[in-house]
């Protein structure tokens, strides 16, 4: 990937990431509320854990991007590498 897109795709992947987990649990939730007549309860506590991952999923990629970023800065690249 091309480095001046990496912060955009960041960003697009850690959006995804919560939104997606927040949609799973309250859909879900909403599915079986419906089917078991347990409402709003599955819908709440399957929201709350969507929420919850997400916000794990987003704390892993978060750490994982700084883990690279810090890893590049100290590897040496091949501009500085060569001698002239």
């Amino acid at each position: 990937m091309r480095q001046d897109w990496a912060p955009l795709a960041l960003i697009t992947q850690l959006g995804l990431t919560m939104v997606g987990s927040i949609l799973l649990g309250l859909v879900l939730g909403l599915w079986i509320d419906a089917h078991f007549g347990t409402k709003p309860w599955a819908t709440l506590i399957l929201s709350l854990l969507g929420i919850a991952a997400g916000s794990y999923g987003v704390y892993r990629l978060i750490s994982a991007s700084i883990k690279e970023a810090v890893e590049q800065r100290h590897t040496p690249s091949n501009d500085e590498s060569r001698e002239d």
